[in-house]
């Protein structure tokens, strides 16, 4: 009997205070987990020290994935750290979207042709985990924003549910008051 009372539940019994919750751990784990750590990494990358370096390779890649061509740019760059030679592939100290369209590839493979001499940005307790760009980027930022917006959302619920809840015990219990 309590099975049927389970399955035939409708979606206006349930309660938005648990669903809050379950929203709003799922938005927590998520932005502790993916959205903050881009962000602290790139803003840690600001005071990286520089040490010039040289483009070794610039090319495209090209795949198929689900039925949609990806471009993205391959840049390989080496630089030396207190005597110690390094090669790197990171553009930027987040990771780097991928694209459907030819252009943002292209932009970058002409930014960083072979042989050119770049900045490197560096982490000084790491040194091969560099940059040649440093900073927060528009992605980690949009990354950020999604994850957070889940645990926002969850909250926003709960709140509500309680609202709601206290609302509906408040007139409740004024009738008895007032007899």
């Amino acid at each position: 009997m309590k099975l049927m009372m389970i399955i035939s539940r409708t979606p206006k019994n349930a309660n938005p205070i648990t669903l809050g919750i379950l929203f709003a751990i799922a938005g927590g784990i998520t932005f502790f987990a993916w959205g903050l750590p881009p962000l602290q990494l790139s803003s840690t990358s600001m005071s990286w020290p520089m040490v010039q370096g040289t483009i070794t390779k610039s090319e495209i890649d090209i795949w198929r994935s689900d039925g949609i061509t990806h471009y993205q740019p391959d840049i390989v760059y080496d630089y030396t750290v207190d005597g110690k030679n390094y090669s790197s592939s990171k553009i930027t100290v987040g990771d780097q979207s991928l694209d459907n369209s030819t252009s943002p590839a292209k932009s970058i493979r002409q930014k960083y042709p072979v042989d050119k001499q770049v900045e490197v940005y560096y982490d000084p307790e790491l040194p091969a985990s560099s940059a040649l760009k440093r900073g927060i980027e528009k992605d980690d930022l949009v990354l950020a924003a999604i994850t957070l917006l889940f645990l926002v959302i969850g909250l926003l619920v709960v709140f509500s549910g309680l609202r709601t809840k206290r609302r509906a015990g408040d007139v409740k219990y004024s009738g008895i008051i007032q007899s």
